[in-house]
This record gives structure tokens, C-alpha cells and sequence, in this order.
């Protein structure tokens, strides 16, 4: 089940190739809890408009440094802080901006979300890369947003826009994966109505390794 893992540019969880955490944070400094708790934690409303469109190839620069921001804020402490500060936005916006530009039949669609102050959000997803996956599946790739603005809806909306274009389409299995020690992603999702669904995997990353666990949306009824 080991894919590429792209990082600044070429292995990195918020480009095309590995989905994030839905709030866009993989934060320590929250201690699991219960879906109801994280249910009251998430649910708040945003404190201004939010909308929600279809990236864009020139958002490719706006993406990437929201991406470079969301790790460097939210994986401190997970991930090694030399790791993170080396981060490149230039490298990230080619990948972004590649990617973009190469998606001509729509099948790896991303998303930003803007308040009035500007954009504070993307998300992105795709076929599903994992051969388990029942089909017709898709995953969510990355989710990623800017700390000043984490518990303020954004995650939440860029979540189920995602979701609503996949099911749209016909897909019935949706994934994505998140770090086991993202205490405050998995939260989210959680809450969002996401399960774990047993799978596991180590991810080696610039010279260590941490695990990821993937997560599934039932069905609707």
C-alpha cells in the first residue's frame, strides 16, 4: 500500500499525492476526544462568509503557501522542526502548478476557500490510490488551512464541498489519510462522520518515518 509522498515539491501531504487532516492541522497540543466533544469543538460557525470555488492554475502560488504555513504550524512537534522550516513554497507552487495545468478530463480537482480577507483554505482529492478501495471510491488528497483561522468552519467547508462533488459523481467509498499522531485531525473527521478503517502504513519522509492511518465515509443511507 506505499504510494509517493511528495514533500516541498516532490513528497509533500498537501500536494496532489497524499491527503492531510481535515482541519488542516496535525497540531499535539490536543489530547483525543469523544465525537460529541469534537463534534462541539468543529461545529461552530464561521465568524464571517465563506465561499468555496474551483482552484485555479494561478492559485497554484496562494495554495502552496497556505500548505507550507498549515505544516509548519500544525505538525510541530510531530514532525522534526529542521523538517519543517526547510519547507519550500517556490517548489511547492511548481508541483501545484503542474498539477493544475495537467488535469484537462477534471479527475484531481482541488478547491479554495476565501473569506472577505482573502483565501484561507484549499483542499484537493482524486481517484482513490489504494487497491483495497472499493470502487466507484475517491480520496481526499490534502486539506489544508491557515492557522489564524483554524475552528472557524473552513475545514469543514472545504470538507463537504469535496464530498458533494465525489458523491455527485457516483462515488460510494471515500477515503483519505491522516497521521496517527494527528490527535486534532482525526478529531475532525471523526466528527465530520469519518471512521478509521483498520489500515495503517508507515511514511518515510526526509529521513524518518511516521504512520498513517486511513479513514472512510460511510455510505449514505
Amino acid at each position: 500500500m506505499t504510494k509517493s509522498h511528495e514533500i516541498a515539491a516532490s513528497n509533500s501531504d498537501d500536494s496532489p499525492t497524499r491527503s492531510s487532516d481535515g482541519a488542516g492541522v496535525r497540531a499535539t497540543d490536543l489530547v483525543p476526544v469523544g465525537e460529541t466533544a469534537a463534534a462541539a469543538l468543529w461545529e461552530a460557525g464561521p465568524e464571517t462568509e465563506l465561499r468555496v470555488r474551483r482552484a485555479a492554475v494561478a492559485d497554484a502560488r496562494t495554495i502552496a503557501e497556505i500548505g507550507v504555513k498549515g505544516w509548519q504550524a500544525a505538525y510541530r512537534g510531530i514532525l522534526p522542526g529542521d523538517f519543517l522550516d526547510d519547507l519550500s513554497v517556490a517548489s511547492r507552487e511548481i508541483a501545484w502548478r503542474s498539477m493544475l495545468e495537467s488535469d484537462l478530463e477534471d479527475m484531481t480537482p482541488a478547491w479554495i476557500v476565501e473569506r472577505d480577507d482573502g483565501p484561507v483554505g484549499f483542499a484537493s482529492g482524486g481517484p482513490p490510490r489504494d487497491e483495497d478501495v472499493p470502487l466507484p471510491a475517491a480520496e481526499v488528497y490534502a486539506l489544508y488551512v491557515l492557522p489564524q483561522v483554524w475552528r472557524r468552519g473552513v475545514g469543514r467547508a472545504l470538507l463537504t464541498a469535496a464530498i458533494e462533488h465525489w458523491r455527485s459523481r457516483g462515488a460510494e467509498t471515500l477515503t483519505l489519510w491522516v497521521l496517527e499522531d494527528n490527535a486534532r485531525g482525526r478529531a475532525f473527521y471523526e466528527a465530520m462522520g469519518w471512521l478509521p478503517d483498520g489500515s495503517r502504513q508507515p511514511l518515510e519522509m526526509g529521513g524518518f518515518s511516521v504512520t498513517e492511518i486511513r479513514y472512510r465515509l460511510p455510505a449514505p443511507d
